[in-house]
């Protein structure tokens, strides 16, 4: 039971970390109602596709990871489709998490120590402190998160506290007069669900049990989806849709949110709480992507017993983030810009392609809602690149 409560929080844990900040952010011109509904199609979509994966194991051995079956399943052009999505955005999410993780520990140390500390060593220390927690395996992860998800929910559970008594359910209502701000966040929202990364890991972790996976996939993907939707009820509800632009317009990013979050309440515990929260957001989603990346190296290196090695599966791990994130930090923003392409892939087309053809291969059939399902995943999957694509030419507004 122990292990199936870890593998929730850490599926919960990888889905709730940047995209959680981000969301509020994203959804000032668009409204709650239309935001719930995105939400639940795509945490629909993510789960559905998170179910597709596991049943593939149904015909494999939990130990194979997914280059072992994109190459069974896909060959090797569907293999190497797979690694660059895979290591474009796990490694893009590794070294962000490890430039946003570095900047908080950079922060408190030096108001503790009073004195300035380079962005460089902070990095390298964050990476070190927290990513060393990953070449102890899938089990000191599940421990790790269950400590820290239970800090992060504590101090969420706070700011809520602290705002719902202001919502006021006129701002609720609020619908845009276009659907184009609506569009533009359908990227952001569906990498804030990007939780499939870690399915080879937890099938490994939890032996191969069908059962206990897709309950696992489940809870870990519907419990972000409650606290999204009231997170983002409670944000919404408590300032106006203008003035939140606004505030926006003058604060770019996490400072905006934070300056409309005090404006609606003048508690001092808001900051502190938020500010907590925040940290321990990028640490989840941090040993949730880093665990899943590591589990993919040594997949990939499975007949390399000196690549495979721990030391040097951790090394491949963090080593090229750290140095983008040091040396080339354009490199990264830019791939963070199409990491949803990624997902699509990874997430959404990947998981269809390859039950479809290990069920053909079993003699299989698939049944006709099974196909409507798979209907809507693929106009889900060009939706997202096209207007992934449009954002990234400015030819929608973001």
């Amino acid at each position: 039971m122990q292990k199936i409560i870890g593998s929730i929080l850490i599926v919960a844990g990888t889905t709730i970390g940047a995209g959680m900040l981000a969301i509020p952010i994203i959804s000032a011109n668009v409204g709650f109602i239309l935001m719930s509904f995105i939400l639940f199609c795509i945490w629909f979509a993510m789960f559905y596709t998170s179910v597709l994966l596991v049943n593939v194991y149904r015909y494999n051995s939990p130990e194979d990871g997914l280059n072992t079956l994109t190459i069974k399943y896909l060959g090797k052009p569907g293999a190497y489709v797979t690694g660059v999505s895979m290591l474009t955005l796990m490694y893009a999410l590794t070294s962000a998490y490890i430039a946003g993780g570095g900047d908080i520990l950079r922060t408190n140390l030096e108001h503790v120590l009073d004195l300035k500390i380079p962005p460089q060593l902070s990095a390298i220390l964050f990476t070190l402190l927290f990513g060393g927690i990953i070449a102890f395996g899938t089990r000191a992860v599940d421990y790790s998160t269950k400590v820290v998800f239970s800090v992060k929910l504590l101090c969420l559970f706070l700011v809520l506290g602290l705002l719902l008594p202001h919502i006021e359910t006129a701002y609720l209502s609020y619908i845009p007069t276009t659907p184009l701000p609506a569009l533009a966040t359908i990227p952001i929202i569906f990498t804030s669900f990007g939780f499939s990364v870690v399915i080879p890991s937890l099938v490994k972790y939890l032996d191969g049990n069908l059962r206990q996976l897709k309950w696992v996939f489940f809870a870990g993907s519907i419990l972000p989806l409650i606290l999204y939707l009231i997170w983002e009820m409670t944000i919404l509800g408590t300032i106006e849709s203008s003035v939140f632009s606004t505030i926006l317009r003058d604060n770019a990013g996490l400072e905006g949110l934070l300056v409309a979050i005090k404006a609606s309440s003048d508690s001092p515990w808001i900051k502190i709480s938020f500010t907590i929260f925040a940290a321990a957001a990028i640490l989840t989603s941090f040993w949730g992507v880093a665990l899943a990346l590591n589990d993919y190296i040594k997949d990939l290196a499975k007949d390399r017993p000196k690549i495979k090695h721990n030391a040097t599966a951790f090394i491949l791990t963090f080593l090229p983030p750290i140095l983008f994130a040091l040396f080339y930090p354009d490199g990264f923003v830019i791939a963070l810009g199409y990491a949803s392409i990624s997902l699509v892939v990874l997430a959404l087309i990947i998981p269809m392609l390859m039950l479809q053809k290990a069920k053909k291969i079993a003699g299989e059939k698939t049944s006709l809602l099974h196909y409507v399902i798979y209907g809507f995943l693929w106009v889900l999957s060009i939706l997202i690149i096209v207007l992934q694509l449009l954002l990234a030419m400015d030819l929608l507004p973001s």
